[in-house]
């Protein structure tokens, strides 16, 4: 009965040549169509593997295959160690072992062909079965993780392998490949134990007799064990390999209650492209398993549907369900039963369709394949980033546990090809302890809201991916950013703020410190602090010889200065901040607030600085005092300045010879001819000036910094807006945009990197 409705369906005899996969009758155009269609499946996975790691988990495993260690998650348990085998063989030719992992991605998915292709051909000619192998292929899910590091597309394809043995029977040799097959899959991705043990019990239930299995189960359970006594062993002992085991899964099954997620949002859908493609896929299925009902017989369909609703209800119940990648075993597994679906139509008519449909996902995946290997994964880019400025300038990569993940594997490969590695600290925000830096730093980042911008102004971020490839991923660690030299808030400190002129600021909690950038005696701190409302006072203490503060616990904003005068460059000078209590503000905000910092400067000797005048701190923070100025305000195509009168006089404090230079400009109808003035004598102008800014340069001399303070007098012609009928009546000379100081022996330091100005 299964042989006359086989062949109704215009299937032929399993085709025994793996260069036949169309099943044409011309044997020639059968083979080039066949090695055609390899070479195409196999541009689109080799050409386009992904530009690096997307994932914490694919890095930790190539982490493992340079420094296997459970406990401490390279890899997580339970080790995969068929996959790190895998990948230790093909390293020669990849050259590092994420890459290696790769290539085992892209292979196991060109090789899913043959075993989609035989199972297919059991209830369909061989060109429907090779249609629905390829639409399988070129969905989103199965084409994005084929080009990965990750262990399921190897899995699948060892156990889909075993699966198309089962046709033929086990009878002989196969019964052994079948069972060693399926050991293999468990090795490579051992989560998939109760898949590919009801996958094992299905097949081997007929086999008679029984010794037939007795090979197979011999050499799968000495791999197993071999496998086993590996990984204890590079654990240091069975009791080292056991615990990270046992405290794996209390943490996973901790975290189970949090699994949930919008039915769009599951991986089993969102690796189809949408509600739309999963609908339609699950209903092509479930008349694929009716087709193999009648064809094939009940006991075929039923093991069908035990194995794949066995899969998905563990993705769904034990596993992250979002994480698309976990459900490309199941989605590839369909084709069989898609293959039987379209079977019910004509031969001609069903591979049209099938190939119709195949060539609307490769217009919907590509694009998604293309970003994935054009674009970078936002903690890795900011890994490599670190790395590379660190090593060039002999700094200190300070990382995020989050961009750990990645570091640690980037680090370990540097060693590993015997290239110098900088040195790398886990950022103080760390549940570990901090161990602190002896050098300057950079920050690599997913969360830059923790920090305070960078001193030097110097900061690189990497922003999200496009709205339909970010469903398929794990929606984290996207956007990235790597900041030179912030002060890194060491004790409890709450997220960057703004004020509604944009300034930001930060809440430091009782014993806070902040670490500022190793700078040499006689560098200029500046900070300005705001004590939460309390009875206990705000003590500020700043390291190397920078002195002691204290302010009262109601005071105001208020700036501090100092300067450090012990002479040690390699340490980072530590500001304290220390109360007795912190106040929570109320309104249901419960923070233990102790002070608010509001801003924070450090100019080394020899340190050009720059920077605008429209705000008070601002000019504060440049030690620049400015008398006859407006409010700032915000003017179009300028930016943030400040009116001056017809007749200001500026203020600043100096520390050796350079050049001051003013940013001006004259946004008014008549002409504003500025002059510079210097103890009364002109130095710079009068210049025509109109509303696009230009630069007023004025020297500094050795009298000036012997006297402490300069004082430049800015002026102009006069204009009231209200004479001409307008409602300002304010006296008005030109805007300042800015100002800069140039020293005339700028020292060398991390203050006066080229572009950090």
């Amino acid at each position: 009965m299964e042989t006359s409705t086989h062949r109704l369906a215009g299937a032929g005899p399993p085709e025994r040549s793996p260069l036949r996969l169309w099943g044409l009758g011309n044997r020639r155009l059968d083979i080039g169509l066949t090695l055609l269609t390899v070479a195409a499946l196999a541009a689109s996975r080799f050409a386009l593997l992904a530009s690096g790691p997307w994932e914490w988990d694919e890095t930790i495993f190539a982490r493992g295959m340079l420094d296997f260690s459970l406990a401490a998650h390279f890899p997580q348990p339970p080790g995969f160690p068929g996959l790190l085998a895998l990948g230790h063989l093909l390293l020669p030719l990849a050259g590092e072992p994420y890459r290696a992992l790769q290539l085992v991605s892209a292979i196991a998915s060109v090789s899913m062909l043959w075993p989609l292709a035989a199972l297919g051909r059991r209830v369909a000619p061989p060109a429907v079965a090779m249609a629905a192998a390829l639409l399988v292929l070129s969905l989103p899910g199965p084409w994005l993780f084929s080009v990965r590091g990750f262990s399921t597309m190897a899995a699948a394809a060892l156990a889909l392998a075993a699966a198309a043995l089962l046709p033929g029977g086990l009878g002989g040799r196969r019964a052994t490949a079948f069972t060693l097959l399926l050991t293999a899959a468990f090795l490579v991705r051992p989560i998939l134990l109760p898949t590919v043990g009801l996958l094992w019990l299905l097949g081997v239930e007929t086999v008679r007799p029984r010794r037939r299995l007795v090979a197979g189960m011999v050499l799968g359970t000495i791999a197993v064990a071999v496998a086993v006594v590996v990984m204890a062993r590079l654990e240091g002992g069975w009791a080292a390999f056991v615990e990270p085991f046992v405290s794996h899964a209390s943490f996973h099954t901790d975290r189970l209650h949090r699994n949930t997620r919008e039915l769009a949002e599951i991986g089993l859908i969102t690796g189809v492209g949408g509600m739309v493609p999963a609908a339609l896929l699950a209903a092509a299925a479930a008349l694929g398993l009716a087709v193999w009902w009648r064809r094939v017989g009940p006991r075929a369909a039923i093991a069908w549907a035990a194995v794949l609703g066995l899969t998905m209800a563990q993705l769904v119940m034990l596993q992250n369900r979002s994480y698309a990648r976990y459900a490309v075993g199941v989605q590839l597994a369909t084709a069989p039963l898609l293959a039987g679906a379209a079977s019910l139509a004509a031969p001609p008519f069903a591979v049209a369709g099938l190939l119709g449909a195949a060539g609307a996902a490769v217009w919907w995946s590509l694009p998604l394949v293309v970003e994935q290997r054009r674009e970078t994964f936002g903690a890795w880019q900011a890994t490599l980033e670190a790395a590379d400025r660190a090593a060039e300038r002999g700094w200190t990569a300070v990382v995020e546990p989050e961009v750990w993940v990645f570091s640690s594997y980037w680090w370990s490969v540097l060693a590993w090809r015997g290239e110098p590695a900088p040195p790398m600290v886990l950022s103080p925000r760390a549940p570990e302890p901090w161990r602190g830096v002896d050098r300057p730093w950079l920050v690599a980042t997913v969360h830059p809201h923790l920090y305070w911008p960078s001193l030097t102004g110097s900061a690189r971020a990497w922003g999200e991916v496009s709205a339909r490839l970010r469903p398929l991923t794990q929606v984290r660690f996207l956007a990235a950013a790597v900041i030179d030299n912030p002060p890194l808030p060491v004790g409890r400190w709450w997220t960057l703020e703004r004020l509604g002129d944009g300034r930001p600021f930060m809440w430091a909690g009782p014993s806070a410190e902040l670490w500022l950038p190793p700078s040499p005696a006689g560098t200029l701190v500046g900070l300005e602090l705001r004590p939460a409302p309390g009875a206990d006072p705000l003590v500020v203490e700043i390291s190397h010889g920078g002195g002691r503060f204290e302010l009262d616990g109601e005071a105001p904003a208020t700036r501090l200065w100092a300067r450090t005068t012990a002479d040690t460059p390699a340490e980072p000078i530590v500001v304290r901040l220390d109360r007795a209590a912190g106040y929570p503000p109320g309104g249901g905000d419960e923070r233990p607030l102790a002070a608010q910092l509001l801003d924070v400067v450090v100019r080394p000797p020899g340190a050009a600085w720059t920077g605008g005048s429209a705000t008070a701190a601002e000019r504060a923070g440049l030690r620049l005092e400015v008398e006859g100025a407006y409010d700032p305000e915000l003017f179009p195509g300028l930016g943030r300045g400040v009116w001056l009168r017809p007749e200001a006089r500026l203020q600043l404090e100096v520390d050796e010879p350079g050049t001051v230079t003013l940013r001006l400009a004259a946004p008014r109808p008549t002409p504003a001819r500025p002059a510079l003035l210097r103890d009364g004598a002109v130095v710079a102008g009068p210049v025509d000036l109109d509303q696009r800014a230009a630069a007023m340069v004025a020297e500094i001399r050795a009298d000036d910094v012997a006297r402490g303070v300069v004082e430049l007098g800015v002026v102009s012609e006069p204009y009231r807006p209200s004479a001409d009928g307008g409602a300002d009546g304010r006296e008005l000379g030109v805007v300042l945009l800015g100002v800069s100081f140039e020293p005339e022996r700028p020292s060398a330091g991390w203050w006066s990197l080229p572009g950090d100005r």
